[in-house]
């Protein structure tokens, strides 16, 4: 029966239809808002702002890429250590079982003393995925990434693996001369320029912060002495200072009662002063003997908090000897000083002081003293009082570090093994005033090693590898970097493989940017520069579960 001539199904007819075609319309809609949408995101991820994820520690302490958290049973301190040897080790036939035990450290006691052992499988179940980054990719093509910059990049040896994507800092920028030496690097402008003509570059003082590594921390110390030295089944000698005139009994707040002369001295029999990273110690279990060998360490800070009990009666004054100079300060009511002199003759290189009041009543004094990037400073509560650079050539700084030794010495005992620094030593000394000395801690600047390039770590489809000193470590070869090269290296440089052994470029690489310079990273492969940390290695729920919520306490911006 046909309802044609009913009005009312006719209106339901016509609101049904046009319902149906509004309906289709906006299906139509939806999914030219959704491809708008897709390619809005596409174009921002290709253009402004895109998200990696950490792989390996080359970065670390910086970056962390997959590790496990290791809690000290003696300290409480808490370190991350790469993951990458266990489940190298576990992946080797016929090699270390799950059930193998690897050896552990409390950086706080010292790499020299186990305190635990752990099955490897164990380890296993506990390993955290790395950090994942934010990377602003605008920047670049306007702005060309500067010196201590952190920054992603294709990598240029091997552009089509899984890694193909590396994030270092930038060290070496275009148009200089540069070379690596005693942990620091040295440039100067021109491709071309003399030896000579190198000096230290220095750290801007944000990014310096963040890259300090601990040495020691007196918050870290061990509860209970009798325990530890069960665990190391032999006598423990102590913390590395050797404290005179203050009692211990709290050791988080050293105390004397002003009647004798505060002293600290670091005890290098105790525990050296080096580019050893707790990062790497699966590494040192691994491979015996590369990572066991660390390199003499002088940039350092040095910091404490001292409660005085009559402030302006204080007098304190601290001295660094090494690479041949006593370097220090001295705090004091009325002043404060920084001084360099000759540890041979004493004669001074420079003394400056500026006004300094101190307050009346009893009260706290934050110190903290930098030798860094040959540059002193000094901080009082906060507030950086004095800074004197002292600026060496290469041939001096190779000659007051390393014993006297000329450049040619030095150069010809890379092979072998760079030769090491003098170790530096270290006095405090504080009287005037009933005081208690809290947060004494000890800190490293980052060190890029010297070494020997090897075959194993350059690609053969790349052509022949070259030999010799790593890239820009030999003084006699310094890095000569073109107009669009950058040389790029890991904070964690013991376990960095980055431009000082690359080697050659990949062929296609060289083809595409008709530039097969080896070492570096020409600007056309960089992506862009690292931002922030916006999803920190994530933690698991239960223990060897899957890590699924982020460590928010960790969320940072990336110096």
């Amino acid at each position: 029966m046909s309802n044609s001539g009913d009005p009312a199904a006719s209106r339901a007819h016509a609101q049904g239809a046009a319902a149906h075609d509004h309906g289709s319309a906006f299906s139509v809609e939806a999914i030219q808002s959704l491809i708008v949408a897709f390619v809005l995101a596409m174009a921002f991820r290709s253009y402004v702002l895109e998200g990696f994820e950490i792989p390996t520690g080359s970065m670390a302490p910086t970056l962390m890429g997959a590790h496990i958290p290791i809690r000290s049973g003696v300290t409480g301190y808490t370190v991350p250590i790469d993951s990458g040897p266990v489940v190298d080790l576990l992946r080797m036939r016929g090699g270390p079982t799950p059930s193998t035990e690897a050896p552990l450290v409390d950086p706080m006691i010292g790499p020299a003393y186990q305190i635990a052992r752990e099955p490897l499988g164990s380890l296993a179940q506990q390993v955290r995925l790395g950090d994942r980054v934010l990377v602003i990719k605008s920047l670049y093509p306007f702005l060309g990434p500067q010196r201590f910059d952190v920054a992603v990049f294709k990598n240029p040896t091997d552009p089509f693996s899984d890694a193909q994507n590396y994030i270092k800092r930038v060290v070496g920028i275009p148009d200089e001369t540069i070379l690596l030496l005693d942990g620091d690097v040295f440039a100067a402008p021109g491709a071309d320029a003399p030896l000579d003509a190198l000096r230290v570059q220095r750290k801007p003082e944000f990014i310096q912060r963040a890259v300090w590594q601990p040495v020691h921390d007196q918050d870290w110390q061990p509860v209970d002495v009798a325990r530890l030295e069960s665990e190391l089944r032999r006598p423990w000698p102590g913390i590395p200072w050797t404290l005179t005139g203050l009692d211990t009994t709290d050791p988080r707040a050293w105390r004397s009662d002003g009647s004798v002369p505060v002293f600290l001295q670091w005890d290098l029999a105790r525990r050296q002063v080096d580019d050893w990273t707790a990062y790497n110690m699966l590494r040192d279990f691994q491979v015996r003997g590369e990572f066991a060998r660390p390199y003499p360490v002088s940039d350092l800070r040095v910091a404490a908090s001292v409660d005085v009990a009559s402030p302006r009666a204080l007098r304190s004054a601290f001295e660094l000897t090494t690479r041949g100079h006593r370097f220090g300060f001295v705090v004091e009511e009325g002043r404060a000083t920084i001084a360099m002199a000759r540890d041979e003759d004493g004669a001074v290189v420079f003394e400056e002081s500026v006004p300094l009041r101190l307050p009346r009543g009893a009260s706290t004094v934050d110190l903290e003293f930098w030798h860094v990037d040959e540059m002193l400073s000094l901080w009082v509560n906060g507030r950086r009082v004095l800074e004197r650079g002292y600026d060496w050539t290469v041939a001096e700084r190779i000659r007051w570090s390393f014993s006297g030794l000329d450049v040619a010495s030095y150069s010809s005992r890379l092979a072998a093994r760079a030769p090491s620094a003098t170790p530096p030593r270290m006095q405090w000394r504080l009287d005037g005033s009933p005081l208690a000395m809290r947060r004494v801690r000890l800190d490293r600047d980052l060190y890029y090693r010297p070494g020997m390039l090897r075959d194993l770590e350059q690609f053969a489809t790349n052509g022949e590898p070259i030999r010799g000193p790593l890239f820009a470590t030999d003084p006699l070869r310094p890095g000569r970097l073109g107009p669009s090269h950058f040389l790029m290296l890991g904070d964690n440089s013991a376990a960095s493989r980055d431009g000082r052994a690359w080697g050659r470029p990949h062929p296609l690489v060289a083809e595409r940017l008709e530039d097969d310079t080896p070492f570096v990273v020409h600007r056309k492969l960089l992506l862009g520069k690292a931002l922030v940390v916006y999803f920190p290695a994530p933690q698991p729920i239960t223990r060897g579960g899957r890590g699924l919520i982020p460590d928010f306490g960790k969320l940072r911006f990336i110096r």
